[in-house]
């Protein structure tokens, strides 16, 4: 294997490179200032599902320096189609301790706080106790996912929030535009509606948030045709196999990793761009001169359809 140069202009700096060759090629992409940034920068990933677990895993590996891990929830069976933690070893762990224990093997340096809670509507603004350059929303809990765009475009935090991977089975039509034009993707819409009714975002014209949607017509759920008498699956499991949840409300919708990926990769890849300082397609930066109306006191009044 030739040796890297380390004292010619077509060289990383020899500085960056030769404390941790893990990022080497890395800075051949990014060169050396581009490998300051990364390390100096502090990304948030909340929602550590099918999407952003792949996220986290692909901020770490880009050699970020502080990252921020949110997650409630732990792991579990049903998890193992599309979550990057899922293991028969960490079912039952919360999915911000797998990870965490992940992504230490892969980049020891880099700072991973891990907060196992559920963002609350009411109090986002506890989980910024420290400076964040950049946030990952891959939450898909209206009430908490909208609260927490609302939260950032306020207080001038750069983000991009993922809509909804599920249904889709074609990664390459996964692309990055503004929420407001996003179409045929039930989670953005209800986003925009929320955001419009809740939180005063503007009923025309563009809200500056880079969205990773897929363009790919939604697929339905069907419930699986498995015998009830199958050895293999148990009459509980099979209970759970129906595509609409208990409540009757919410829509199950089918998953596959090589799509939840794909979204959590372009979430990272918009991320780690935007800190670098480059210009993403598709998006325009939000101008000075965007601001959002003064919003009611809490508490407000209930959107139809989803609970406070």
């Amino acid at each position: 294997m030739p040796q890297v140069p380390e004292n010619t202009s077509s060289a990383p700096n020899s500085s960056v490179v030769g404390r941790d060759r893990r990022f080497e090629r890395l800075a051949r992409l990014v060169d050396y200032d581009g490998i300051v940034k990364l390390r100096q920068a502090h990304i948030m990933i909340v929602g550590l599902g099918g999407v952003g677990s792949w996220c986290a895993e692909a901020i770490v590996r880009s050699g970020v320096g502080t990252v921020t891990l949110i997650d409630f929830d732990k792991v579990s069976i049903n998890n193992f189609n599309r979550q990057m933690p899922a293991l028969e070893t960490t079912v039952g762990v919360s999915k911000a301790q797998a990870l965490y224990d992940r992504l230490k093997l892969i980049n020891r340096h880099c700072e991973i706080i891990i907060k196992e809670e559920q963002v609350s509507r009411f109090d986002v603004g506890h989980i910024f106790d420290r400076k964040v350059d950049f946030v990952v929303d891959a939450i898909d809990q209206l009430g908490s996912k909208c609260a927490l765009i609302n939260y950032c475009v306020r207080n001038d935090i750069k983000l991009v929030t993922s809509a909804g991977a599920g249904g889709r089975l074609d990664p390459t039509q996964i692309r990055v535009i503004d929420l407001s034009e996003t179409k045929d993707d039930t989670l953005a819409r209800m986003v925009r509606v929320y955001l419009r009714n809740r939180h005063m975002f503007p009923r025309k014209g563009r809200f500056y948030v880079p969205t990773v949607v897929s363009l790919e017509p939604i697929r339905f759920p069907v419930e699986p045709n498995f015998p009830e008498n199958s050895p293999d699956i148990t009459p509980v499991e099979l209970a759970a196999l129906d595509p609409v949840s208990k409540d009757r409300r919410n829509t199950i919708m089918g998953t596959a990793s090589f799509v939840t990926s794909c979204f959590g990769m372009t979430c990272a890849s918009v991320a780690i761009r935007t800190v670098l300082g480059e210009k993403i397609a598709g998006v325009k930066n939000r101008p000075k001169s965007f601001r959002l109306p003064v919003e009611p006191p809490l508490p407000l009044p209930e959107y139809e359809g989803e609970p406070l």
